[in-house]
């Protein structure tokens, strides 16, 4: 034996002249020598013979299955929300209709003996696709459709059709290009047939669909919005909880420069943007939309963290005295009115705060802005404008102005409440000096006073459904007050007041639960969609998106320009004894 532990003679075998045999794996014996470790019988070529030179198969020859076993085909059913292995381009039992009068072939007339792949309608073909489509891939002749290449008849003969497509690769594709080729031109046959898509990943699948869409259908102008059609009656456009169908879209979207695709998509990324990662679409994502997407989740978080902090008291810091002045009995009824609004919602959910960490869970937010937005529907001023302000006392204009520019949110429609047009005698004051305002003592007086008061707070409200809970312990709140009224505050003064807290909370409440203008069906989303898409999308030439993709959505929530304007200065109303004379 040689001392590497190989034998001392090779014999070769030059059978065939073309290639000599290496010996195979070594003995036991030698498994702890230098020598490697053959797993198998390599192939060399003998002398004479040219390893440059390599013979390819043409590619319809050994492309109906996946040449690539790194990436697996699936079938993307967004019916029933699942993706399935799929290896099916042999013969797609899914496309094939028993009554179809259309065979299709994955390559050349007289290239191959396999048969058909699909067999379809031609009425349909010819309706969807269009002529140039068929004259390019019709067969020759009917005698020639079932013969192979040596002559004889295919083995599959028997499923006999009145018209046959060839629809071969192109001839310098290589073998993995080949089955892409085939595998989209299975795709515009299921974009033909209304029947899911298939491929490795979502997003390339649907940017080639379209591609063959514009190829084998050239002369046709609508190619884009027959797609998107398609997605949409496939549910391809439906991104509630599904990562692979949001990225696969904005990569879509960025492709072919949608820009209110690529916003709705892109919103949707943000507000699933701790599952991205597990998407195999989430590669093909650019550098650039992948920071755009972080930009704005840590934003939004920041947002809503914001704006959780401010609701679990009911905006005491954003109505502090440093943001809101009101005068001493104007702010301790602002206190009570926000341990009414604290007792509410502990009698609902049996503690406030929620614990839901540092950000409050949609559903939630969703539930108090639903509440909050009935309160002021039933109590606004629908006829309020700023030519129409109202004069005296707390200056609510100013106050709510102060509050939207300092936040850059978008003014609501009205900014001002019904008041009562009510004047208590108790609070008529003498304007000289160590006289007290005439107090009524009479018990029947007082009551009398506080069914007037009570009244006239009833009939200063909009009549709505009081389908609300917080409405109606409103109500019950708001009458209680005429019985024990505060001292040196006017009903009128304390519905603004009230107002105030309202406006504000339901703001904050409108901005954290309001999505892009470009997301569909924003109100079904369970997650977060409150971002900014201004400077979006990444790109500068953008082309409108097809009016099919048009939705109901939300008002838009847009960052308003830093102002020129000098900012809002609050003062503080007068204090001293002659604010109420």
């Amino acid at each position: 034996m040689h001392r590497h532990g190989l034998p001392s003679t090779i014999t070769v075998d030059i059978r065939d002249s073309q290639k000599v045999l290496l010996p195979g794996p070594p003995t036991p014996a030698s498994r702890n020598s230098n020598v490697p470790n053959f797993s198998r019988i390599l192939t060399i070529h003998a002398k004479g013979s040219d390893p440059t030179i390599k013979r390819r198969k043409k590619p319809e020859q050994a492309v109906m299955r996946n040449p690539s076993r790194l990436s697996t085909v699936k079938r993307w059913d967004a019916q029933s929300h699942k993706s399935a292995d799929w290896d099916g381009l042999r013969r797609d039992q899914e496309l094939w209709q028993q009554d179809g009068d259309c065979l299709v072939h994955l390559y050349g007339q007289g290239k191959s003996k396999r048969g058909a792949s699909f067999k379809t309608s031609y009425a349909l073909v010819e309706a969807m696709a269009g002529p140039s489509f068929l004259n390019r891939y019709m067969a020759l002749d009917s005698n020639s459709c079932n013969e192979s290449l040596d002559g004889t008849t295919s083995s599959t003969s028997s499923t006999h059709a009145e018209y046959e497509l060839f629809i071969p690769a192109p001839d310098d594709a290589l073998r993995e290009e080949a089955y892409r080729w085939h595998i989209a031109t299975r795709n515009f046959f299921a974009y033909i047939a209304n029947k899911p898509l298939v491929g490795s990943k979502l997003g390339k699948t649907l940017i080639d669909l379209l591609e063959r869409m514009e190829l084998f259908c050239s002369d046709k102008t609508s190619n884009l919005q027959d797609f998107l059609s398609y997605a949409r009656e496939q549910g391809y456009l439906k991104f509630i909880n599904r990562p692979d169908y949001a990225l696969a879209f904005l990569n879509f979207a960025e492709k072919f420069r949608l820009k209110d695709l690529w916003i709705d998509a892109f919103a949707h990324c943000v507000g699933m943007n701790d599952q991205l990662d597990l998407s195999t679409d989430f590669s093909d994502v650019s550098k650039t939309t992948k920071a755009l997407i972080t930009r704005s989740y840590l934003e939004m978080d920041l947002h809503l963290g914001r704006v959780s902090k401010a609701l679990r008291n009911f905006l005491e810091d954003e109505l502090a005295p440093t943001h809101l002045g009101l005068p001493a009995p104007a702010r301790n009824h602002l206190d009570r009115f926000r341990s009414f609004l604290h007792s509410f919602y502990v009698n609902k959910f049996g503690y406030w705060p929620p614990e839901t960490g540092h950000v409050m869970d949609k559903g939630l937010l969703r539930s108090m802005h639903q509440e909050f937005q009935m309160l002021y529907n039933y109590l606004v001023d629908g006829e309020s404008s700023p030519s129409r302000l109202l004069t005296g006392g707390i200056c609510v204009v100013q106050n709510v102005d102060a509050f939207n520019s300092r936040h850059r949110y978008e003014p609501l429609p009205h900014s001002c409440p019904l008041l009562p047009d009510y004047h208590s005698l108790e609070y008529r004051t003498s304007s000289q000096k160590g006289l007290r305002s005439l107090r009524l003592t009479s018990k029947s007086s007082k009551a009398d006073q506080s069914v007037s008061a009570r009244a006239a707070l009833s009939a200063a409200t909009n009549k709505i459904p009081s389908s609300s809970a917080l409405v109606r312990n409103y109500i019950y709140f708001e009458s209680e007050l005429t019985f024990r009224p505060e001292e040196k505050l006017s009903i009128g003064d304390a519905r603004k007041v009230r107002w105030l807290a309202i406006y504000t909370i339901l703001q904050m409440l409108t901005n954290a639960i309001r999505a892009p203008k470009e997301v569909r069906d924003a109100d079904a989303v369970p997650y977060h969609l409150c971002l900014l898409t201004t400077g979006m999308p990444p790109w500068t030439d953008d082309m409108k998106t097809p009016t099919a993709l048009s939705s109901q959505a939300t008002p838009t929530k847009t960052e308003a320009e830093a102002s020129d304007e000098p900012a809002f200065t609050i003062v503080p109303d007068c204090e001293d004894n002659d604010y109420f004379s």
